[in-house]
């Protein structure tokens, strides 16, 4: 910084900043009045000048944004604008596009090829997974003026991957898996909580935040207020206004949250514990989504040949109510939300099966045998 005493009286300061866009040296200026302190008057001066060129360069320094940096910024967006829990969701997508693309990468010279390279690992289905995270942040980034050009993203097209209505229809257990599975569980705490999300339909955060007080036997119903989020690792608001609602409890269903009620009872005697929990975790706190959610996919891959998650059970409610000819709509207050493309497409490709069978057993009916010569 360097100063210069002008005609008025007064004193102009200068300070040389780089362009970062164009490299170019610049020369920022501030004028004050002396107070007759120079060390004061500097002092000033010199966070005036300071304070202006942040100013002038900032439009410039956020188009040299990481990846890293980008990401924070739309996390910290989702902080200010949704439920916790969605935000940390967020977090923990994008981590993965971070770790593949690399944290420190400028996202100015990101392209196409890239990009393509970067985030495909082996699957397809995954990869379009990814890419469309990364697309969404990445569009985020132009609205918000952090980048001049997505044009690129046109070019990152999806891989071929069976259609949703099929996708969908591999993601419920058939009445014979079912059986398999439950048979081959041998920890009977995740055995229960299995075959209750099967008949039940509830997600198995819901399942995790049941009080004792919320499951109702005597007016058999599953009062469903509020989840588990494995993202914050606490209690919140259901996922939607229309997921809290009250689950009827059919026959099988009473009968198997009467056990788990038993289940917790001697649990919490032999072990010396009181909880307000449902089922918990052996000790009085929640049960850990991430254990189960393991068990759960080791077994489905070791007794049925196919690795499923958790969710798969409430596709599997959906299937079975509609073998049973339970109507989409009634299923869907049930399982707590207005609309679900999911939903409808394991519904009707239920029904689709349903149909192809009637058709075979009515293709080998003989109605009349009358014979024509």
């Amino acid at each position: 910084m360097w100063s210069q005493k002008l005609k008025s009286g007064n004193v102009c300061y200068r300070e040389r900043y780089e362009n970062p866009l164009t490299g170019e040296i610049k020369v920022a200026t501030v004028t004050i009045k002396p107070s007759g302190k120079k060390r004061t008057d500097e002092r000033i001066a010199e966070e005036a000048l300071r304070e202006k060129i942040d100013k002038i360069t900032h439009e410039a320094k956020v188009k040299d944004l990481t990846l890293e940096e980008l990401c924070e910024k739309y996390i910290a967006r989702q902080q200010r604008e949704y439920k916790p829990q969605t935000a940390q969701a967020a977090r923990r997508r994008l981590s993965t596009i971070k770790r593949l693309i690399g944290n420190k990468a400028l996202i100015k010279r990101l392209n196409a090829p890239l990009v393509a390279d970067k985030l495909y690992t082996g699957s397809d289905i995954t990869y379009n997974e990814r890419l469309t995270r990364f697309k969404a942040l990445m569009r985020w980034a132009y609205q918000a003026g952090y980048i001049d050009d997505v044009s690129y993203l046109d070019r990152l097209q999806n891989k071929r991957v069976p259609s949703v209505r099929v996708k969908d229809a591999e993601k419920y257990l058939e009445h014979d898996e079912i059986d398999k599975l439950l048979s081959g569980m041998t920890v009977e705490r995740w055995k229960l909580v299995t075959e209750f999300l099967i008949l039940s339909g509830l997600r198995i955060g819901e399942f995790i935040a049941l009080n004792d007080s919320d499951v109702d036997f005597e007016k058999r119903e599953i009062h469903v207020t509020k989840t588990f989020s494995r993202d914050i690792h606490k209690i919140s608001t259901t996922k939607t206004e229309m997921s809290e609602r009250d689950v009827y409890m059919q026959d099988e269903l009473l009968e198997c949250a009467e056990r788990i009620k038993k289940f917790s009872k001697e649990e919490q005697i032999q072990y010396v514990f009181q909880t307000d929990l449902f089922l918990s975790n052996g000790n009085g706190d929640y049960i850990c989504y991430d254990v189960y959610s393991k068990y759960f996919r080791e077994n489905t891959e070791r007794i049925l040949g196919r690795r499923l998650t958790p969710h798969s059970l409430r596709h599997t409610h959906t299937a079975l109510l509609a073998e049973s000819g339970v109507p989409l709509e009634t299923i869907s207050r049930r399982l707590g939300h207005a609309d679900s493309e999911v939903t409808k497409n394991v519904y009707f490709h239920v029904t689709e099966k349903m149909r192809e069978k009637d058709n075979d057993k009515i293709k080998s009916v003989k109605m009349l045998h009358v014979c024509y010569t």
